[in-house]
């Protein structure tokens, strides 16, 4: 077979990975790391690299660089095949191969994944102690000082000084890398592919032709979970935790009317906001997302006022970006809570969001972005000097670029136009317009989430879609490698008290059921679901039917507690069986064409028994099943 031609971009850092021969060790004592590293040292000198990052393991060893160019990487890993492998062959008296195969490799989208790459490599090492001195962790968290690291840009970044950078690196790796990323890290090394965002990695696959994102292990799946009985299934499980944490429903209308109780605010409700007319020819429209009709209602009733934990579940609509476009639909599970100051209510709102990822078994898939924005003074602040710094490029701009500047001039930062990049490097910088109580603030929400073990990512790229303050962020998956947003929210005091006349306190967050229930086919194939059907009735022929359907009526008049179901359907019993399985029935019932009182088939799917009887031994089979 052909090998897969490695992918190089000049100027990427990438990780590389190398392992022992049938899992043997490569390093067995401390002359053995001091000689590979003297080696690596070498490697480095003869063929041009930065070393960002390194760790040595009894089995296998990491290396963070940026090589010059493609050759120099090969050289560099051949180098050190030659120099190391030898002394090591000839101390331990052996010979042939020591690394188990090619190396492996990936590179990385800086501004996204540096630092988690970084702390991939660092913290392999930081909890043995035998192994702590051989890994660049203490280098980059300011305890000593290495001479072959050289820091990264995105590294340099973290502070002006080295002292100020090391505290921040530190603080930045208090939180663990979550499984979501610690898997993508993986499966890019495995399969030496780019550890990017999708954005970033679609970009590249266009310019080089070839994909450069890891694809996901087994078959396509030929058919999918019942629909239906997957939305009521999620929406159970949702339900069921927010009445665990005392959030009250709310029932919105699908109409909305502009509340005399509220003053229009088009800042809040984004691009769009036109629509949220009070006008008399366009005083109700379709409701577009849940928050609108939620500080409706604490508009209109005074007993929500104080605090407030609402949650709502329904149908939303998008309004068509082209003229010629149709509205479109989209379900959205969403929780507002009001009248709370404190990061309290932040913290909360991610457990619960954690919660319900653990409860669908998809916490290994999502990872959380954070950020913050400060005050709406400071962020306010930020975009003002952004618009005074592209204000002499306006010529050269694109009609679309003038535009963003005047309504969000911070999606001018995330292009990635040629001209557009090389500016963001000289913009200002969203940190230095926030103070340090907003600071504080949002430090003691970050050690917050690390002591309740949810890890999280901060991402200085994230800006709000809506008049965010303070938190904002988001829930992404890259297995679903279009449309990877699960869950969006963060706090928008400021514009809930312009919207309602007064000051109030607004936190909440939206789930998109949509990716996530694509999310949850994707990556729970085999996920046992609570059972939705007890007992399943089939009859072989239209003539037992009726008997089938006395039976049911009979059942549910002695088992009220379970739920019964008679299949109507022309299938034939194999697949009749097999529908039975895929809703979760326990107990197959069977009613045979003759002798139906007596001859009665039925099968008990936990237990794998099968007996054959008349409609007492079906009672008796049931009662015991429920007294066990």
């Amino acid at each position: 077979m052909v090998r897969k031609e490695r992918i190089y971009i000049q100027g990427l850092p990438l990780i590389i990975q190398l392992k022992g021969h049938n899992h043997d060790a490569i390093f067995i004592d401390e002359e053995d790391c001091d000689v590979f590293l003297n080696s690596l040292d070498r490697a480095i000198a003869h063929n041009p690299a930065e070393l960002h990052a390194y760790s040595l393991h009894p089995q296998q060893f990491y290396l963070l660089l940026t090589p010059q160019t493609k050759h120099d990487l090969s050289g560099l890993v051949q180098h050190i095949g030659r120099s190391y492998v030898r002394y090591f062959n000839k101390k331990y008296q052996r010979s042939g191969a020591l690394w188990e195969d090619r190396y492996n490799s990936c590179l990385i989208e800086p501004g996204a994944y540096f630092l988690f790459a970084q702390q991939f490599v660092d913290t392999w090492g930081k909890d043995k102690p035998d192994l702590s001195k051989w890994c660049s962790y203490r280098h980059n968290t300011g305890e000593e000082n290495i001479a072959r690291i050289t820091s990264h840009e995105e590294f340099i970044k973290l502070g002006k000084t080295a002292a100020e950078r090391a505290l921040h690196y530190r603080r930045f790796i208090q939180a663990s890398l979550s499984p979501a990323i610690l898997q993508k890290v993986e499966s890019c090394l495995s399969q030496n592919c780019v550890l990017g965002t999708p954005a970033y990695c679609q970009q590249l696959e266009m310019s080089l032709h070839r994909r450069v994102r890891p694809r996901h292990c087994g078959r396509p799946r030929k058919y999918y979970y019942n629909r239906v009985m997957d939305w009521t299934w999620l929406e159970s499980q949702a339900s069921q935790l927010l009445q665990r944490y005392c959030y009250q429903e709310i029932r919105l209308p699908i109409l909305e009317r502009w509340a005399a109780s509220l003053t229009p605010a088009e800042e809040f409700t984004g691009e769009d906001a036109g629509e949220y007319s009070r006008s008399a020819e366009h005083s109700t429209l379709l409701r577009r997302e849940g928050t609108m009709g939620c500080l409706c209602a604490i508009g209109e009733h005074q007993d929500l006022q104080s605090t407030s934990k609402l949650w709502y579940l329904g149908t939303m609509f998008r309004a068509p970006k082209a003229q010629q476009a149709h509205i479109e639909p989209f379900q959205q599970l969403g929780v507002e809570a009001f009248g709370y100051p404190r990061v309290d209510i932040e913290l909360e709102q991610f457990i619960l969001q954690y919660d319900l990822f653990k409860s669908l078994r998809l916490e290994s898939h999502v990872e959380l972005r954070i950020n913050t924005l400060g005050t709406t003074q400071e962020f306010y602040a930020f975009r003002q000097a952004l618009r005074q710094f592209y204000q002499p490029f306006i010529p050269f701009f694109r009609q679309q670029w003038t535009d963003g500047l005047a309504s969000k001039p911070e999606k001018l930062l995330q292009s990635t136009d040629n001209l557009l990049v090389t500016l963001r490097s000289k913009a200002p910088r969203r940190e230095d317009f926030i103070s340090a109580a907003s600071r504080q603030r949002f430090d003691a929400l970050l050690d917050a989430l690390t002591r309740a073990g949810i890890p999280f990512a901060v991402d200085n790229a994230l800006y709000p879609a809506n008049a965010y303050c303070h938190t904002l962020f988001e829930w992404h998956s890259d297995v679903l490698e279009e449309g990877g947003l699960l869950c969006r929210g963060g706090r928008y005091d400021d514009s809930a008290s312009l919207l309602l006349g007064r000051e109030i306190f607004a936190y909440g967050f939206a789930f998109m059921l949509e990716p996530l229930m694509r999310l949850q086919q994707l990556t729970r194939k085999g996920m046992l679901k609570p059972r939705m059907t007890d007992v399943v009735i089939i009859s072989r022929s239209r003539a037992a039917r009726e008997h089938a359907l006395g039976m049911g009526r009979m059942l549910r008049t002695a088992f009220p507690q379970l739920s019964i179901i008679n299949d109507c359907s022309e299938m034939r019993i194999s697949a009749s069986k097999r529908n039975a399985e895929r809703q979760g029935g326990r107990f197959i019932i069977i009613v045979p064409q003759e002798n139906p009182e007596v001859q009665m088939e039925i099968y008990d799917r936990d237990r794998e028994l099968k007996q054959v009887g008349n409609v007492n031994t079906m009672i008796g089979i049931l009662s015991r099943s429920l007294n066990q």
